[in-house]
C-alpha cells in the first residue's frame, strides 16, 4: 500500500520560510537589477540650424545613454505638414558608433522635398529597454538651385560728396557662388561693365555738366544670373575750383614773447588755411631748423628746440606757413631769452580751469588759471591766439575777464596762460580752444533721409527730413517739383505724399528749405525719385523676424508671440507655428498671437518649444522667420 502526502503551501508560509532561510546563512543578500527607465539624450551636430542644404546630405547626431543607444531614426517635416517623415534609420549593427556619433542620410533631390522650402529636422533615439528621446528640432532650407542674389555697396565716392576731375567709382561685390559682372550707371546711363575685381570705374567728371547732382548706382549679376541693384548715391560735380591766392594764417602759441626758456623748449604753432596747409617751417635767428608736414586745412605743429645748443642770450623765433598753392604766411616773430644757468630750473605748473576746452562762449568770459611753483609765482600772462592780452599778479587763482564782443565772431580762439616764477622760469598751460559765437549766423543743415535718390515710389510715401541747427530749427518746408507742399514747425519733420496725384513713370524732384529760429535758411540739395504706381509683377518676398519672445528665454503664463514683417508692396498675412504646428494667423500689423503656455494641447508636450512664423505678401511671395527655442516653466 502506498500513501501520497499532499501539502498546501500558502503565500505567508513561503515568505516566512524565505526569511528563515536568509537569516540563517552567512552570505550577503543579492540585490535584484532595477529596470532601465532613463531615456537617451543628444543633439544634432550637422547640419547647422538655419543653414541651407542640397543634394544627398549626412545628418549627424550625438546620442548617448546610461547603457547604450540601440536605434536612431532621422525625421523631417515641413512647417505645413502635420507629422514627421522618417528618412533614414540606423542601429548598432548598421552604424559606426565611434564617439557616439550616429549618421543618417537625406536625399534633398527627391521631388518630395520642395525647393527653397524650410524643413524641421530632428531625430528619435531609443535604447534597448525601449526608452525614447526626441531631439530639439532645427530648421534648414532645401536649396539645390542658387536663388541667392549677390550683395555689394558703393565704396567710393560717398553720397552727398562734391567731386571733380577723375573720380574712381569703387564697388565692393560678393556672392555665394561667384560674380559674373558688375555694371556702373550714372543718371541711369550704362557707363561700364566689368567682369573681374577690383570693380573700379574711372569717371571723368570734366565731361559732365558742372554744378549738377548726379545719381550713381551699380548692378551686380552672379554666375546663376541672380541680379542685385545697389541703391543709388548722389554726388555734385564741381570742376570750377578757384585759384587760391589766400595765404595761411596762424599764431605762435608757445612760448610767449619775452619768456625765459631753457633745456628742451616746445615751440607750438596753430595754423589754418582756406584749402590746405602743406607745411610749417621753424626758424631760429633766421636759420631753418625744422619743417613740420601738415597736409590739412587746420594744423597744430610743434618743434622741440634744444636751447642748450644756443648761447644764453636773446633769440628770435620765426615761423612761415606754406599752403598747397605755395602761398606763404609769415607769423609775427617773437623774442625769447635762453637761460640755462639758473639755480632754480623747475618751472611753475599752470592749469587753465575755466572755460573748458571746446566750449562755445559769448559776452564776457572769465578765464581762470591755477599757477603753482616750488619757490614762488611772480605773475601769469594771458594770451589769445599767441598775443599777450593781460597780466595778473594776484594768485593762486589768476583770472582775466575777456570781452569776446571785441573779436571777430564765429571763430576758434586759442587761450593759453604762461606762469612766471620768482627766478624767471616759465610754465605754459595746455592751450585750449573755444569758439566765439555772439551772433547766430550759422545756417541750419539737414538731409532727406527718405525716400532715397533714384528710388521708385508709389502710393502714400512718407518724406522724412533730418534737420539740425546750433541754436534751433524753426521750420522745414518741403517742395515737390519746386512747389511748396507743406511747412513743418516741429519734429518729426515728415510729410505724407500721395504719389497717385503725380504724373506716372517720370522723375519728380523733392527739395527742402530749413529755417532756424534766427532766420538763417539752408536749401538742401534736392533728390530725384520716379513715381511708379503700376509696378511689374512683384517677386520680392516679405521680410520677417520674431521679435518676442527672444531665443533661449524662459517663459510662463500668457505670452505675446510677436512678429515684425515688412514688404515692398504689402504683407497679406502672418502665420504662427509652435513646434511646427500652425496655431494662428494675423492679417494686420502688429502681427500677434497670444499663447497660453499652460495649454498642453498647443505644440508638442515638452518643456522646450520651437517658435516659427511665415509671412506672405499680396503677390503670394512667402518668407520664413528664423525659428527660436524657448523653455516653458509654469
Amino acid at each position: 500500500m502506498s500513501y501520497r502526502l499532499q501539502f498546501i503551501v500558502t503565500q505567508p508560509f513561503v515568505s516566512l520560510l524565505l526569511i528563515l532561510c536568509l537569516s540563517c546563512g552567512e552570505r550577503e543578500p543579492e540585490l535584484l537589477p532595477q529596470p532601465d527607465r532613463a531615456p537617451p539624450n543628444g543633439y544634432i551636430i550637422d547640419p547647422l540650424d538655419g543653414s541651407s542644404v542640397s543634394g544627398l546630405i549626412a545628418i549627424q547626431v550625438l546620442a548617448i545613454d546610461d547603457d547604450e543607444v540601440d536605434t536612431v531614426s532621422f525625421l523631417i517635416k515641413s512647417p505645413n505638414s502635420a507629422g514627421y517623415d522618417t528618412v533614414d534609420q540606423t542601429t548598432q549593427s548598421t552604424n559606426d558608433t565611434t564617439y557616439n556619433i550616429w549618421k543618417g542620410f537625406w536625399n534633398t533631390n527627391d521631388p518630395k522635398w520642395i525647393e527653397d522650402q524650410d524643413y524641421f529636422v530632428t531625430f528619435q533615439a531609443m535604447d534597448p529597454s525601449g526608452n525614447v528621446f526626441i531631439g530639439s528640432p532645427i530648421i534648414v532650407k532645401v536649396d539645390n538651385q542658387d536663388h541667392e542674389s549677390p550683395v555689394g555697396y558703393i565704396k567710393n565716392p560717398l553720397t552727398g560728396q562734391v567731386v571733380n576731375g577723375i573720380v574712381d567709382i569703387e564697388i565692393e561685390a560678393t556672392d555665394n557662388q561667384g560674380i559674373q559682372y558688375v555694371s556702373f550707371y550714372i543718371n541711369n546711363e550704362l557707363k561700364e561693365t566689368m567682369l573681374d575685381a577690383p570693380y573700379t570705374y574711372s569717371w571723368n567728371t570734366g565731361d559732365e555738366v558742372d554744378d549738377l547732382v548726379y545719381s550713381i548706382y551699380g548692378v551686380l549679376v552672379d554666375t546663376d544670373n541672380n541680379r542685385t541693384t545697389i541703391p543709388p548715391i548722389s554726388v555734385t560735380v564741381n570742376n570750377q575750383l578757384p585759384t587760391d591766392v589766400t595765404p595761411p594764417t596762424g599764431a605762435i602759441t608757445s612760448p610767449p614773447a619775452g619768456a625765459t626758456v631753457s633745456g628742451i623748449t616746445l615751440i607750438q604753432v596753430s595754423a589754418a588755411d582756406d584749402q590746405l596747409i602743406d607745411r610749417v617751417d621753424f626758424y631760429i635767428d633766421g636759420d631753418l631748423t625744422e619743417s613740420y608736414a601738415c597736409n590739412s586745412p587746420n594744423c597744430t605743429a610743434s618743434y622741440s628746440w634744444d636751447t642748450t645748443q644756443e648761447e644764453d642770450m636773446e633769440h628770435t623765433i620765426q615761423v612761415i606757413l606754406v599752403d598747397d598753392w605755395n602761398n606763404n604766411g609769415l607769423l609775427t616773430p617773437i623774442n625769447v631769452i635762453v637761460d640755462n644757468l639758473d639755480a632754480d630750473e623747475t618751472p611753475p605748473n599752470v592749469i587753465v580751469t575755466e572755460p573748458p576746452s571746446g566750449q562755445m562762449v559769448s559776452g564776457i568770459v572769465l578765464i581762470q588759471a591755477m599757477v603753482t611753483d616750488n619757490i614762488g609765482v611772480d605773475r601769469a600772462d594771458f594770451s589769445i591766439n599767441g598775443d599777450m592780452v593781460y597780466t595778473d599778479s594776484s594768485g593762486p587763482i589768476y583770472s582775466y575777464d575777456w570781452d569776446t564782443e571785441t573779436v571777430a565772431d564765429d571763430q576758434d580762439y586759442i587761450l593759453s596762460v604762461i606762469g612766471f616764477d620768482d627766478t624767471g622760469n616759465t610754465g605754459l598751460s595746455t592751450p585750449i580752444t573755444v569758439y566765439v559765437n555772439n551772433y547766430d549766423n550759422v545756417p541750419p543743415s539737414g538731409e532727406i533721409t527718405y525716400p532715397y535718390a533714384g528710388q521708385a515710389v508709389s502710393g502714400i510715401e512718407t518724406i522724412t527730413v533730418s534737420a539740425t541747427d546750433n541754436i534751433g530749427v524753426a521750420t522745414v518746408e518741403i517742395l515737390i517739383n519746386s512747389s511748396p507742399v507743406t511747412l513743418l514747425e516741429s519734429e518729426p519733420f515728415q510729410y505724407e505724399w500721395d504719389t497717385t496725384l503725380e504724373t506716372e513713370d517720370i522723375n519728380h524732384n523733392i527739395g527742402i528749405v530749413i529755417t532756424d529760429i534766427s532766420g538763417n535758411t539752408s536749401d538742401v540739395p534736392p533728390i530725384t525719385v520716379i513715381v511708379d504706381n503700376l509696378p511689374e509683377d512683384d517677386t520680392t518676398p516679405p521680410i520677417i523676424v520674431i521679435s518676442n519672445p527672444i531665443s533661449g528665454q524662459t517663459i510662463s503664463g500668457t505670452v505675446d508671440f510677436t512678429v515684425l514683417s515688412t514688404d515692398n508692396v504689402e504683407v497679406a498675412e502672418v502665420e504662427f507655428f509652435i513646434d511646427g504646428i500652425s496655431v494662428g494667423n494675423d492679417g494686420s500689423d502688429p502681427y500677434l498671437y497670444v499663447w497660453d503656455t499652460t495649454d498642453q494641447e498647443i505644440g508638442i508636450p515638452a518643456d522646450v518649444h520651437t517658435l516659427s512664423a511665415l509671412a506672405i505678401d499680396t503677390s503670394g511671395n512667402i518668407s520664413f522667420a528664423q525659428p527660436i527655442l524657448v523653455t516653458v516653466n509654469n
